[in-house]
């Protein structure tokens, strides 16, 4: 018997096989499903345009402003440079003042939005488009002549694109419209709203500081004339000055009148300042974030003043900007909300005991005032010199002297007040104008082809991967060693019968390519491969034909692989060269039977043999009595063996497939070797490598494998970039197409 592969115990990679990624495998991979890939680019591509072609174009005009607090000292206002959390928080409120509707109305009435029709009638949308196309959803579109206020602002900040240039005060303002000369008015249209916006802000704010200081001069202009008449009328019941005995004990009174005077305004302070705190105490926490500048100038730390004002301002702008996405039962609102409350509860804990600090300052002022009315009473009282009248005239008029220097503080600041309300200084200044848009915003062509390209792409890689994992057949013949660790004898191209031609037929057509092939009269490419197996398959049984008479078996797992086509194109081959050859069908269900001859003597197989005229070939049906009836494992085909052993070079057996029935396992002892024929892509591997796990002994009757029904066109597809049949099989193209 000839010296068998045997299958491996395990087929596990070893430490050298381990590798990261093999290249030379993707791209084979690639090469392979290179027409799923391309269809699916194509498909993806041909989408893309589609949508370019229906979907609507928008223009994007954007113009920049600048929050800048440098005009209102240029103006003469006098101000401190605010720190990077105070800009900060600027920045982000004024990026919500842009968003907000209050805004989108004042741009709405000044462009007259209301009834412009480029506005209120864009263009259809490519959803629009695509249901005009089919006919029974096509519908009409309304023209609107008017909408109302509240639909143009929801129309305007669904469009408005506010952000911050980096982390500069610079803010961009865009505007996407179907029209580039709308998105450029809409846009200019926004900056402006915010430069008028600024504007009237400062006016109500100096408005409201003019009417509260005009009301406190009424007040203390009304208290310092009391007091002057008081003094008048003291004077004339007494007959007393200010002037009269300057002397060092007048001095004295005259010093601690003075310090009373500066404690009664401290006094007067510190009580305006302890109503002030009073009041937003009482108002409750709600009100505390908005009175944090209540706390600047006090003894608490200003980093952490500092960043109240930022945590609080940072909030408002989320909880504003969370509304007016999505609107106002959006479940984040409720922890924004919380932690607001939480902010307001701290400054208003930190308020609170602002106001205990002020009450007892206060406390003190009131009792250090009193010790000092104590010290003049007592100097007046020592002072035999001067009258308790004179003592009181002084009182009275430093009591003026106060009134008065209060009264022209608060008349100085509401002068500034007047000032600004007559000539207003915005903190906000337009750095660039909104441009006329020369290109289309959207959609943009580059961006969506190339989303096209990539997603056909990953389509196409995921249905090509598919299709590599339903490969379950042998391509090449690495994998034949891979999973069964057998020779591979070399590949048999398909061959083309015609469709019900009768079994004698199909033995004439594979007699004459057989012979083509032999003799070099057909395809180079095609008849090559198909001879090159066929001497394969006759040089792995030579040691065994050295010996004398072979016989070998031709196996398949399933039936319709071809294995009978191949054991009839082998025995062709051997006869072409002069062996002698029997061949016995054992098949039944083979398309190419030999035809039985009469019945003969019980026991004398040569009388049912057929014998070819033309080349020699002798055959004999397995199912003839006289060759057992069928019992490929009997003694009547051992007796037929071993006669024909000494009459003919090769025996060959076209066995039964493995899959169905037994037979082929019992005779397989009785030959010298077996070829297996798989299907070139269809046998399943693991159907093969089953039936070696399950029969440990059936490789050692195997020398080799051929892979029947190859397209020869598709196989260098599935051979690495180094594969040797790329090189063979292009080499014998070349060869076909060369001159002779």
């Amino acid at each position: 018997m000839l010296e068998k592969s045997t299958f491996p115990e395990t087929l596990a990679p070893q430490q050298g096989d381990l590798k990261t990624i093999d290249f030379e495998r993707v791209f084979s991979l690639l090469r392979r499903q290179a027409l799923v890939l391309g269809l699916s680019i194509a498909v993806a591509l041909l989408l893309a345009a589609f949508y370019l072609s229906l979907a609507p174009r928008s223009y994007l005009s954007a113009g920049q402003v600048l929050l800048d607090r440098n005009l209102e000292q240029a103006a003469g206002e006098a101000g401190t440079v605010p720190s990077s959390v105070d800009m900060e928080a600027q920045v982000l409120n004024q990026i919500e003042v842009l968003r907000s509707s209050r805004v989108a109305a004042a741009v709405a009435r000044a462009e007259n939005l209301m009834t412009d029709q480029e506005f209120l009638n864009p263009p259809p949308s490519f959803s629009q488009r695509v249901r005009g196309l089919v006919p029974f959803l096509s519908s009409p579109r309304p023209v609107d002549a008017e909408a109302g206020l509240e639909e143009v602002v929801g129309m305007l900040r669904s469009n408005v694109q506010v952000d911050r240039m980096g982390r500069s005060s610079i803010i961009r303002i865009g505007y996407e419209a179907a029209t580039p000369e709308l998105a450029q008015r809409i846009a200019q249209a926004y900056a402006d709203a915010l430069l008028q916006d600024q504007l009237n802000a400062e006016l109500e704010a100096t408005s409201a500081a003019a009417d509260w200081l005009q009301q406190r001069l009424t007040e203390i202009g009304e208290s310092q004339r009391n007091a002057s008449l008081a003094i008048e009328e003291y004077r004339r019941q007494t007959g007393l000055s200010v002037g009269q005995d300057r002397n060092l004990t007048r001095q004295r009174i005259e010093s601690l009148s003075g310090q009373l005077a500066e404690a009664q305004a401290e006094t007067a302070r510190l009580r305006a300042l302890s109503d002030q705190v009073q009041t937003v105490v009482a108002a409750g926490p709600e009100a505390a974030s908005s009175n944090v500048s209540l706390l600047s100038g006090t003894a608490a730390d200003p980093s952490e003043i500092a960043l109240l004002r930022t945590q609080s301002a940072a909030l408002i702008s989320r909880i504003a900007e969370v509304e007016a996405s999505y609107g106002a039962d959006h479940p984040q609102l409720e922890t924004l909300r919380a932690e607001k409350s939480a902010l307001d509860s701290r400054i208003y804990a930190l308020l609170q005991n602002l106001d205990e600090q002020y009450r007892t300052q206060l406390s003190i002022a009131t009792q250090q005032e009193a010790g000092l009315r104590r010290d003049i009473d007592t100097e007046g009282q020592s002072a035999g010199s001067i009258s308790q009248e004179q003592v009181r005239l002084n009182e009275l008029q430093q009591r003026s002297d106060a009134l008065s220097s209060l009264y022209n503080s608060y008349l100085l600041r509401y002068e500034e007040s007047v000032q600004r309300q007559s000539f207003p200084i915005p903190s906000v200044r337009i750095v660039t104008d909104a441009l006329l848009p020369e290109q289309p915003a959207s959609p943009k062509t580059m961006v969506v082809l190339a989303a096209a390209f990539i997603g056909g792409a990953f389509i196409g890689t995921l249905l090509g991967t598919i299709n590599e994992l339903r490969e379950s057949g042998f391509r090449v013949g690495s994998q034949v060693r891979r999973h069964l660790g057998l020779r591979f004898l070399g590949y048999v191209p398909r061959l083309q019968f015609e469709r019900g031609a009768a079994a004698a037929d199909q033995r004439r057509t594979i007699r004459t390519m057989v012979r083509s092939a032999f003799d070099r009269r057909i395809g180079r490419r095609w008849g090559g491969p198909y001879m090159e197996t066929l001497k394969a398959a006759r040089l792995v049984l030579q040691p065994a034909a050295d010996r004398g008479t072979t016989v070998v078996g031709i196996i398949s797992a399933l039936p319709g692989e071809g294995k009978s086509t191949f054991a009839s194109s082998f025995a062709e081959m051997l006869t072409a060269s002069g062996s002698r050859v029997l061949m016995i069908n054992a098949d039944e269900n083979s398309a190419a039977s030999p035809v039985r001859l009469p019945r003969a003597e019980l026991g004398d197989w040569r009388k049912v043999t057929a014998v070819d005229p033309e080349t020699g070939l002798v055959t004999l049906s397995a199912s003839a009595p006289e060759a057992g009836a069928g019992d490929l494992s009997g003694l009547v085909m051992q007796k037929v063996l071993a006669e024909a052993r000494g009459q003919f070079d090769y025996v060959i057996i076209d066995l039964p497939a493995l899959g169905l029935v037994i037979d082929a396992l019992a005779v397989l002892p009785l030959t010298d070797g077996s070829i297996l024929v798989a299907e070139w892509g269809k046998t399943p591997r693991r159907l093969l490598t089953g039936l070696l796990e399950r029969e440990p002994e059936l490789a050692d009757y195997i020398v080799g494998v051929v892979l029947n029904n190859v397209d020869l066109n598709a196989l260098p597809k599935f051979t690495d970039a180094g594969g040797l049949e790329r090189f063979a099989y292009s080499a014998e193209q070349r060869m076909e197409a060369a001159p002779n």
